[in-house]
C-alpha cells in the first residue's frame, strides 16, 4: 500500500466526515468550522490529482477568506444554539432521511456500476503539463471571462445583502 493511497483514504474520509458534521452540528460557528476542516481536505485532495495551484486557492480564497467572512456573519448576527426540545416536524425528518438514503444509494450504485478510470501511462499527457498557471489564467480572461464577471458582482452582490440584512435597526 503506498503512502498516497493513505493520504488519500484520510483525507477523503476527513472530508466526508467533516461535511457530515458541518451539516448536522446545531450551532453555526461549529458548522462553519467543519466547512474550513472540509476545505482543507479537499486541497489535499487537489494536491493527490496533481493541481497545487487549485489546492492553494481553495485554502486562500474559500478557507482563508469567505469562510472567515461566513465566521464573522455568524458572529454578527449572533445566532444561538438551536433549542434542544420536542421535535415539531417529524415527517420533514424522516422525508428528509429517506432521502439521504436513497441518494445515497443511488449515488453508491453509479459508482460501483461505473468502475475504475484509466490511469494513463508514466510520460502521458497529465505527466507532461507544467505549469498550469498560465492556462488557467489564459481561459479565465478570454473564453470564460462572462461567467468571471457575473460571479464577482455574484460576490459583491451576497456581501451587500449581508450587510444590509445584519444592519440593526435602533428606536
Amino acid at each position: 500500500m503506498s503512502l498516497e493511497l493513505v493520504v488519500f483514504a484520510i483525507a477523503s474520509g476527513l472530508a466526508i466526515v467533516s461535511a457530515l458534521a458541518m451539516v448536522v452540528v446545531k450551532t453555526p460557528v461549529k458548522s462553519v468550522i467543519s466547512l474550513v476542516l472540509t476545505f482543507f481536505a479537499l486541497a489535499v485532495l487537489s494536491v493527490l490529482l496533481s493541481a497545487p495551484f487549485i489546492a492553494a486557492l481553495q485554502v486562500i480564497v474559500y478557507a482563508g477568506a469567505i469562510l472567515v467572512l461566513f465566521l464573522f456573519v455568524v458572529m454578527l448576527l449572533n445566532l444561538t444554539q438551536e433549542a434542544e426540545g420536542h421535535d415539531e416536524r417529524p415527517i420533514q425528518r424522516l422525508l428528509g432521511l429517506v432521502s439521504v438514503v436513497a441518494l445515497g444509494g443511488l449515488l453508491l450504485g453509479v459508482t460501483l456500476k461505473a468502475g475504475a478510470p484509466p490511469v494513463p501511462a508514466a510520460g502521458g499527457p497529465i505527466a507532461n503539463v507544467k505549469d498550469e498557471i498560465p492556462i488557467l489564467g489564459r481561459l479565465l480572461f478570454s473564453d470564460h471571462l462572462l461567467a468571471f464577471e457575473a460571479l464577482s458582482v455574484l460576490l459583491l452582490l451576497a456581501a451587500v445583502g449581508a450587510l444590509i440584512l445584519s444592519k440593526r435597526r435602533f428606536d
